[in-house]
This record gives C-alpha cells, sequence and structure tokens, in this order.
C-alpha cells in the first residue's frame, strides 16, 4: 500500500478503535511477551518468587512511592497526562501469619536460605550432601546422627533467642529454614534421620505467607493486568503507542526475578483501553489478573501439613 495510503487507512482505524499503533509493536517485538514460569526446582528459598510483595517498589526506585502507588497516563481533553492514584488491595494482597513454638520434623525441611553451596544447584539436600560433604554422611547410625545435630550452627536446636526460623509460601507448599549456618551438618543430619529411620523434632517460629483472593477479586474487577517487558526501547514504544490511541493505563513493578517485566492495568471502564486489553490477550501477552487467581486458588488445595504440630511453651 501507498505510505500516504497506509497513513491515512491507520488513521481511520485507529479514530475507529483499533489500536494500530499497539498491534505493529507487538507484532515487531514478540520479546514484549515475559513468561512466568516456574522457578527450576531447587533448594534454595530464594527461588520462590515473593508474590506476596507485588505492587512494593524497589528499595531504590526514585521518587519514592508507598506500595500500591500507580503511576498511569489517560487522555484529558487534547492533551494526554499523567496521573497518580492509590489502590489500597496491594497493601492487603499479601498475608503474613506468625507461629511461635512451632513443631515439625527435621525431614519435612525442602530447602535453606543460604549455605556455603550453591543452593540453586541441588533438587534436594539430600543431593548437596551426597556431592559436597559426603564424610558427613559415611555412616548411616545413631552416632552420626548425634554428631552432625551437635553442630553449633544449626541455631534453630542450640540458640535461644535465634533469628533462625522456618518460612513457607501457600502458593509453593515447601517449607525452608531461615539459616545462617549450618546447611551442611543439618541436611547431613535430615539424610540419615530418614533412612535410621529417626524423628528429630525441631521447634521454632515459622512465617506462612499466602495471597489475599479478595484483594486479588477487587482489583481484577476494575482492572484487567497483563504482564509486559520493561526494556527500554519496548517501554518507550508502548507508551508511544497508549498515547496515540489516548488509551488510559495504569503500571507497577512485579517481584524479582522479573525486574525487567511490569505490570500493565487497564480499567475495565474504559473502551479504548478494553480494546487494548483484548489486542495484549490474542497476542498471547500473559494476564496478570488469571495468573494471580490461579496462584491464590492453588493455596486451597496445599492441605494444612498435618504432620505439623503447633505446641504452645509451658
Amino acid at each position: 500500500m501507498h505510505p500516504l495510503l497506509n497513513t491515512i487507512y491507520n488513521s481511520i482505524r485507529k479514530d475507529s478503535g483499533f489500536p494500530v499503533s499497539l498491534m505493529r509493536l507487538l507484532e515487531q517485538h514478540p520479546d514484549i511477551r515475559v513468561e512466568l514460569s516456574d522457578p527450576a526446582p531447587c533448594i534454595a528459598a530464594a527461588s520462590v518468587v515473593p508474590w506476596h510483595e507485588l505492587g512494593t517498589p524497589p528499595v531504590l526506585d526514585w521518587p519514592r512511592r508507598n506500595r500500591g502507588d500507580l503511576t498511569g497516563w489517560k487522555a484529558t481533553g487534547d492533551h494526554y497526562e499523567s496521573f497518580q492514584l492509590h489502590r489500597p488491595e496491594y497493601d492487603q494482597i499479601g498475608q503474613r501469619e506468625i507461629m511461635d513454638n512451632w513443631v515439625c520434623d527435621i525431614t519435612d525441611v525442602h530447602g535453606f536460605s543460604t549455605s556455603k553451596s550453591e543452593l540453586r544447584d541441588f533438587t534436594s539436600t539430600d543431593k548437596m550432601v551426597e556431592t559436597n560433604s559426603r564424610d558427613m554422611i559415611d555412616e548411616i547410625s545413631h552416632a552420626k546422627l548425634t554428631k552432625n545435630l551437635a553442630h553449633s550452627e544449626i541455631r534453630i536446636i542450640h540458640t535461644n533467642n535465634t533469628t533462625d526460623h522456618f518460612t513457607r509460601y501457600l502458593w509453593d507448599g515447601r517449607l525452608f529454614l531461615m539459616n545462617n549456618g549450618g546447611s551442611h551438618h543439618f541436611a547431613a543430619a535430615k539424610y540419615i534421620a530418614a533412612r535410621l529411620p529417626e524423628n528429630v523434632t525441631l521447634r521454632g517460629k515459622l512465617y506462612t505467607y499466602s495471597l489475599n483472593a479478595i484483594a486479588i477479586a477487587s482489583l481484577r474487577r476494575d482492572y484487567e493486568m497483563f504482564v509486559i517487558s520493561d526494556k527500554t526501547d519496548i517501554s518507550c514504544a508502548f507508551d508511544d503507542a497508549m498515547r496515540a490511541f489516548k488509551a488510559t493505563w495504569l503500571w507497577h513493578h512485579i517481584p524479582r526475578p522479573y525486574e525487567n517485566a511490569k505490570a500493565i492495568l487497564l480499567p475495565k471502564s474504559e473502551a479504548r483501553s478494553m480494546r487494548v486489553a483484548a489486542a495484549l490477550r490474542q497476542a498471547g501477552v500473559v494476564d496478570l489478573g488469571i495468573f494471580l487467581d490461579d496462584l491464590a486458588a492453588s493455596q486451597s488445595k496445599i492441605s494444612t501439613l498435618s504432620n505439623y504440630i503447633f505446641r504452645p511453651t509451658g
């Protein structure tokens, strides 16, 4: 098509409600899509995506904003201008429950927060100790179990008022020891205890993080939500496309390891924003609303860990 005719044609389509520039961007930049894939299975607590922190600005973000403060753009008369909006759902979307004097067995612990070993290299604590600490498991005996458990850096056993504690993310379901040392001796003790077999009871503080399905539903009631790349060229092109189409939209950060991506919120009350949502969905851009809904639903499928017993002191 002749360039002039193509310009006229695109202008007519834009005026008729087609986000022409956006559709061109989606066609020319397939890397605008960001996959929210499950992390590779490993024993690193940091491998779990902290979805309970959704909407929290990075520490170095400037200017400083409160959690749930969103920046957006909208058409006002002949102008296209930025605006600020606070959504309180982001203060409620992540929930935390703390239980003191909580009890579990050593074999219930899936992984750690710190270690001299690279935790992301191992799918189980058994693999880690078999690879890096064979001498700690060269004998499956009560004596060897006792020796490993006696290691002073297993602070969850040996230190009163330790900062070491247990953590689980309910959408993930696994239990982690958030430790400051002793991972190899702990893993060796777990290895031997499972093979004797011998119960080793642990007691400590448990932090359970979960997602608030009501807060997610509230956001989804008002917005279509997507995830796109935050690479400079794509981000600028997206800004330009939305400005050209005069569609209202807002954005916020999403947690690690997705620092190079951002969440896009499109108001359901705005017809042009809904046309943008339709284009993004048709192009296969991840629907963050559905993704969060699925995570929240998965929490209800993870049954309460029946072998974990809460025993108050005294």
